[in-house]
């Protein structure tokens, strides 16, 4: 078991370790980037995002991202709520 969770915690923190490129800054659908990560279960991810995109002279449209997040963990929330009935 403890071999399992190493394993999942070093995956998740290998996520976090890959920076942006400047191409994938520019290309970003901030709305679905932010439904993406809502419906993954995820925090926002949007001060990592500005950190990242921020070297490259992006901007996170934040509003968009949020926006995006609050419907993707609504669904989250809904899935996982009928799992437990």
């Amino acid at each position: 078991m403890r071999v399992i969770g190493a394993i999942a915690l070093s995956l998740l923190a290998g996520c976090a370790a890959f920076d942006f490129t400047e191409a994938e800054c520019r290309a970003i659908n901030w709305h679905e980037r932010g439904e993406r990560d809502g419906f993954g279960g995820h925090p926002m991810q949007i001060m990592r995002l500005e950190r990242q995109c921020a070297r490259h002279g992006v901007m996170v449209a934040q509003t968009e991202y949020a926006r995006g997040w609050e419907i993707g963990y609504d669904e989250h929330l809904r899935l996982k709520s009928m799992k437990c009935d």
